[in-house]
Order: structure tokens, then sequence, then C-alpha cells
């Protein structure tokens, strides 16, 4: 009797289950037309990596190239992989769910052919796939504001000038040749005293923002945890005079007070600030860096500030959408979530139209080459448009509010919260 009570049971469950599934799957004609929908609107990227060609020094350009800058270290059941794949198809009408030896050497005297031009392939992917810009992230270049403007943003990175406090009598007066040119014109011939080092600081801040910056940038988890505690002026004063000669944990509290101190400049400025939250490129790496928690403590000493948390804090995606339902200063960005999992991209999503309005989603490419940048687009169209879609099949919207969403996460948020129709 127990055993045929257990299996009526789960048979129920099985049902429930199915119905539940059956019920919120898409209707493929809506996702159809929402994906349609979306080719229509002018891309604002909110954050990508993109190399310039001509900064890489390679003689000519290759399939091989482009895979060495990738995220494209993982087998053929990967998101990594299937949106390079997805990439490749729509810039170059490769065929095939997998690369090929034939399909790969094709595809090197193609992309050989587009890099010979790249100002012209640039602009040719822009047109088709429909960009309107790209916040450019330079890890590499992080203060360069010099750059191709028709195509990209500037976003400013802090890695710098929060990472290397403890040795900025050096780096700041030795060896950064974008900061010597600031430092040329603005007056300050020594940093010797941490009066002087904000001073510099200050210069290298207004100098980005009258060069077009929309948006400081944080990548600290790559190298330390993103919680920052608050550090005095007084302590950092005293740490800051004997540095170089100081502990480990010195230098943590000379980077915890720079980086509370640019979270002022930011509301100053109204630059918002991006953050690398969660799973880490390049593995092995101390994961729990980047616990999107640890920044509790910094939405609430900074209520001005607007924070742009990247990634959906994944694995943390939960406390992720957590912190845009708490704070009004915090939005939450897609960017590469899709590519680590696409399922959990989706669950994602709908928690986050669950709790917090959509006017604070934003999305992101995060690739250094345009091929990878067209996969990522694709896919974080497709979770949107997915999830829409099941809402839409469920009678929890119209498509006409599924497309005004599609519009604010791809473009109209960008607009505003970055304001960049005031730039």
């Amino acid at each position: 009797m127990k055993s045929k009570s257990r299996i009526l049971i789960s048979v129920f469950l099985f049902s429930a289950l199915f119905a539940l599934v059956k019920c919120s799957a898409p209707d493929s004609d809506v996702y159809n037309r929402l994906m349609e929908y979306a080719g229509s609107i002018k891309v604002i990227n909110t954050h990508e990596h993109q190399r310039n060609p001509a900064d890489l020094g390679f003689e000519k350009y290759s399939f091989w190239v482009l895979l060495n800058k990738s995220y494209l270290n993982a087998t053929t059941n990967t998101g990594y992989y299937q949106h390079f794949l997805a990439g490749f198809e729509r810039c170059y009408g490769y065929k095939g769910s997998a690369f090929t030896k034939e399909g790969i050497e094709k595809l090197s005297k193609q992309i050989e052919e587009k890099y010979a031009n790249y100002e012209n392939w640039i602009d040719e992917c822009f047109q088709k796939f429909n960009f309107g810009t790209m916040f450019l992230d330079q890890y590499w270049a992080p203060h360069n504001s010099n750059i191709d403007k028709k195509h990209f943003s500037f976003v400013l990175q802090t890695s710098l000038m929060v990472s290397n406090i403890g040795r900025a009598k050096q780096i700041y007066t030795e060896t950064n040749e974008e900061v010597l040119k600031l430092k040329a014109t603005s007056g300050i011939e020594t940093v010797k005293t941490l009066t002087d080092y904000l001073k510099l600081a200050e210069v290298i801040i207004r100098d980005a923002k009258e060069n077009g910056a929309v948006a400081f940038k944080n990548p600290q988890a790559y190298r330390r945890s993103i919680k920052y505690e608050n550090i005095s002026m007084d302590r950092a004063t005293f740490l800051f005079a004997k540095s170089p000669q100081i502990s480990n944990d010195g230098e943590t509290e000379l980077q915890d007070f720079m980086f509370h101190w640019i979270l002022d400049k930011a509301a100053e400025y109204n630059l918002p600030v991006q953050v690398h939250t969660g799973y880490l490129a390049g593995n092995r790496n101390q994961l729990d860096n980047g616990n999107p928690v640890k920044l509790n403590d910094l939405f609430i000493r900074h209520p001005h500030t607007k924070f742009d948390l990247f990634h959906g804090g994944f694995p943390w995606t939960g406390e992720f959408v957590a912190f845009g339902k708490m704070f009004p200063n915090v939005c939450l960005h897609l960017a590469w979530l899709p590519q680590i999992s696409k399922n959990r991209a989706l669950v994602t999503l709908n928690e986050m139209f669950d709790c917090v309005p959509y006017n604070k989603i934003l999305w992101g490419g995060d690739c250094h080459f345009i091929e990878e940048t067209v996969g990522s687009l694709k896919f974080g169209k497709q979770v949107v448009c997915e999830v829409l879609a099941s809402r839409i099949s469920d009678g929890q919207m119209e498509g006409p509010e599924a497309k005004k969403i599609i519009s604010a996460i791809f473009r109209e948020n960008a607009v505003e919260i970055f304001r960049l129709e005031r730039k």
C-alpha cells in the first residue's frame, strides 16, 4: 500500500512539474518576434575589452590569434565555445556545430582579409549587428582616453590608482607614461605625500571626464577581496608616508582608503562605478574575492554613488539580485553570465524581473574581438527574449511591455544610467 502511494505521489509530482514546464515554455512565434524586435535596437554595449589589432603587434590575423584572446579554453558543450561559434557563424557564415580543421582554415583566410582593413571591418560589424557604442575597459592601458570614439566610450579603470597606492612614489614618477603626461600638465612635480597623490588622482579623473569617460571600473576581485574597510585620512596619511616599506595589511588599508575616496569622486563627477563580481576569468584564483555580499557596506556608506554590478555575481546570483532590490543606487549587469551558464542566466533574469525594476538591468559583451562580441550579443538577446516570451505565454505581460523591456536592457537604461544624452 505504501509502495502504491509513493508511486501515485511520484506520478502526481511528475505531472505537476511537466505542466509547470509546459505552461512556462515560451511560444516560438512570440520568441521569434521578440528576437526580431531586439535586432532592430541600436545597442549600447556597456562592457567590452575590444583590442585594436594594431596594439597587439601580430603581422597578420587568423582564427588562432582571435582564439588566443578569447574565453574559448573549454570543450564544445560549454557556453564559452557555443557563443564563440555563434559569433563566427554570424560574422563569416560559418556552418556546423563545432570547429573543424577545414572550417578553421577557411575562417583564417576570411579573418586575414577582414583584418587587413580593420576600420572597415569594425564599421561593417557595427552596422550589420546594430551597435551604437561600446564601453571600453582597457585593463592594459587604464588611463588612455585617446580611443576610437566613433565606436567606443571610455571607461576609467581604477586599478592603478587603487592597487599601486603603496608604491605610488615610484610608479607615478617613473614608469607610467600616461600619468607622466598628465603630471607634466598638472603642476605636480613630485608625489611625496598622500595629499600630492590625491591631487594627481583628481587630475586623472578630471582628464578622463573631460575626454568623455562614462564610468569607473573596479576589477580588483582578480587580486584581492572586494571588501573595503573604512580607513581614516590620518591612518592613510601615516601609511603612505611609510610606503613602500609597509606590510601587506598596510597596503590593503591604503587600497581600502583609496577606493572609498574614488567612490566619493564618482558621486561628485556623476560617473557610475562598475564592479567585477563573481566568477573570475582564467581559473585558479580565490573565487570568494568577488562575492558581491562583500560590497554591502559600500552601498550603505555611498548612497549617492551609482554601482553597476557585473556578471550576475555568479555563482552568488541570488545575493546579486537582492542588492538590486535593496539599494536604489545599485544596477545589475548581465555581461558574461549567458556565456558562463545560459541556464543560470535564465533563472537569474527571471528572479530579477520578480524583484527589481527593469530600468536597473544592463547588458555588455565582455570580449576582446568583435566576432566574439557578436556571439555574446546573440546569447544575451536569446536569454532576455526567452524569459520574456515565457512570461507572455504565462499571461504575466503582453508584447508591447516586453518590447519596452528589451529596448531598456539593450539601450535605454544605459542612456539614462550613464547620462549618455548629456555627453
